[in-house]
């Protein structure tokens, strides 16, 4: 393994440490050795004061950031199906190669276990597969984009 796969899989690692809110990861291999601590407790053991504080809701009343964030909440809600969520971050990929046509488009019957899209993750293509029968309703991801652990990228009704 060269040093950039490391520093590549490491940046990967990091990145998924954050977002689990993970204390810390070691992964010990007979060539690699990686441990990575997270920043996480210290904030949340500070951020809990401030969130029981009732000076926090009245931060965001005043103006923007609330109306912004209420749409946002109420557009999760319309979600009506089976939500079909990222179980990795990486990079999304709806077709299996760059000539090929999409596994799916909106408004196409599903059947459990057939192939929706593709995340790849530390060089590791992962076919995600429908959990349910069903027809497609929303795709809320374009071919590229980097997606979340969790992420809604496919809705199933």
């Amino acid at each position: 393994m060269e040093l950039n796969e490391i520093k590549d899989i490491a940046i990967e690692l990091m990145d998924a440490v954050k977002s689990k809110g993970l204390a810390e990861l070691s992964i010990d291999t007979k060539y690699v050795k990686i441990k990575i601590r997270g920043n996480e407790p210290a904030p949340v053991v500070v951020a809990a004061p401030a969130a029981a504080a009732p000076a926090a809701a009245p931060v965001p009343a005043p103006s923007s950031a609330p109306q912004a964030a209420a749409p946002t909440a109420p557009a999760e809600e319309e979600i009506v199906g089976t939500k079909v969520t990222a179980p990795l971050v990486g990079t999304f990929y709806s077709t299996p190669s760059p000539d090929e046509p999409p596994f799916i488009e909106v408004g196409q019957s599903v059947k459990k276990g057939d192939t929706l899209f593709i995340i790849e993750a530390m060089k590791t293509m992962n076919e995600i597969v429908a959990p349910c029968d069903g027809t497609v309703s929303r795709i809320m991801a374009q071919s590229g984009d980097m997606v979340e652990y969790d992420q809604t990228i496919v809705v199933i009704v």
